[in-house]
């Protein structure tokens, strides 16, 4: 009976650690999703202030809805200038077809626990994309 005594305590220090470990690596990883949420809420209101970019002379006259792409990359570039990123090293690139506009947006994760774990030579990377179409309302 005296040989068992304290085995509890050793069996509930290893499961606190795996605890510890565990909660470590989910709050990189909702770290990592809250990164990639916000990214795709920038991504998503620069691509529709983007898709505002009308060339207004083709469309008159012709009818046609088509993007004017330095106008469309002129709204990009003001609506994720009045939004406020506490995401670091963000990096934006904006294609604009005649038809729609594309914004990719590329934001830096840092790593706590995870990067224990992880080569963190290269920088977590956590990319959004979204792209909108100009339409006419009836």
């Amino acid at each position: 009976m005296r040989s068992e005594r304290g085995s509890v305590t050793i069996w509930m220090l290893g499961l606190s650690l795996l605890l510890l470990v565990f909660g470590g690596l989910s709050l990189d990883f909702w770290r990592g999703l809250a990164v990639q949420r916000e990214l795709a809420a920038v991504a998503d209101s620069a691509a529709i202030a983007g898709a505002a970019g009308i060339d207004v002379d083709h469309y008159r006259a012709t009818g046609e809805v088509l993007l004017d792409p330095a106008k469309a990359k002129e709204l990009v570039a003001a609506s994720i200038g009045f939004q406020e990123s506490d995401v670091s090293g963000v990096s934006v690139s904006v294609a604009t077809g005649g038809d729609s506009v594309t914004v990719v947006v590329e934001g830096i994760v840092e790593l706590g626990l995870l990067g224990v774990f992880v080569d963190q030579s290269e920088p977590l990377l956590v990319r959004a994309t979204a792209t909108a179409v100009p339409r006419l309302q009836p």
